[in-house]
């Protein structure tokens, strides 16, 4: 088998790559370009997952991280987050995962076909994001329209803009990066390990998605920092239609003490919008407001 670098960027023409550019850049207006997955580097310890869905009777490869222990697992997924990616956004609708980590949210949605906006700061989750998708394409689970349709981009997503700002996560010997926060103080492990930053821009969901854009579904989950971000997308949510249809976002009492706020902050915003939320689990609430006809 040819090296993953070498196939993957066959899968890939110049031509198409300028293609997609072009069309993410022209979608969403802003100066930040989307990550080009054939410009990154092949992940040099993939540990692939196979990942069933029987809600739409496929299966998504998950490049997880060295920690996690899931190298050459089989696992089927059944959550209610999976239910709102590929049965509650419409085929003309957008999907945004804030926070994509390493595409466990991101990927599935891909399969399905679904448009989407996917963001993470970290160069490690980029990386498996895109060491991910090649996979897919590989071993032939996932499509080039498919492909074509993930706009992922390395950026924070706040309540502004701002071209340079920093994020620590512990340092690579640690691992644990799905700890990495804006707030240092909210990195919860036992071991406290030595941080790195890494610097990056913010956006803002109101700056990147064009107004003509309908929202299927927008999941947040940032590490204490969900307000902001939600903040940030107030345009979209004043929205007579087209606006974001549910908002799947995570709230951990810990992280949201430590990063200022009180429990329930989130909740009475989007209340304010006509949005019914609904706690799911221990940390996940859903917030759904019914559709508008244009």
């Amino acid at each position: 088998m040819r090296p993953y670098s070498v196939y993957f960027r066959n899968q890939f023409s110049k031509n198409d790559q300028s293609i997609f550019a072009k069309h993410a850049q022209e979608q969403h207006g802003s100066k930040l370009q989307p990550v080009d997955c054939s410009k990154i580097p092949a992940d040099t310890d993939p540990h692939f997952t196979a990942n069933y869905f029987p809600q739409i009777d496929k299966q998504a490869i998950i490049d997880f991280p060295w920690w996690s222990g899931e190298k050459d697992k089989n696992t089927t997924h059944t959550a209610e987050l999976y239910d709102q990616v590929f049965k509650e956004v419409l085929p003309n609708e957008l999907y945004i995962d804030v926070g994509a980590n390493i595409g466990q949210m991101t990927l599935p949605g891909i399969i399905a076909s679904k448009l989407t906006y996917a963001f993470d700061p970290l160069l490690y989750d980029v990386t498996k994001i895109c060491s991910g998708l090649k996979e897919n394409l590989v071993r032939g689970l996932a499509t080039q329209e498919g492909a074509s349709k993930l706009h992922l981009f390395r950026a924070l997503v706040g309540n502004e803009s701002q071209s340079n700002v920093s994020i620590s996560r512990p340092e690579e010997s640690f691992g644990k990066f799905e700890q990495a926060s804006l707030f240092s103080n909210t990195i919860g492990v036992a071991r406290k390990p030595k941080l790195v930053t890494e610097h990056v821009p913010m956006v803002t969901l109101d700056e990147m998605v064009p107004p003509d854009m309908p929202i299927g579904l927008v999941k947040i989950d940032v590490q204490g920092f969900e307000l902001q971000v939600v903040q940030g997308m107030k345009g979209l949510l004043e929205r007579k239609s087209g606006f974001p249809h549910i908002i799947h976002y995570e709230e951990q009492g810990r992280l949201t003490r430590l990063a200022g706020l009180q429990m329930g902050t989130v909740q009475s915003l989007l209340e304010t919008y006509g949005y019914n939320c609904t706690r799911i689990d221990a940390n996940d609430i859903t917030c759904m407001k019914p559709r508008q006809d244009s």
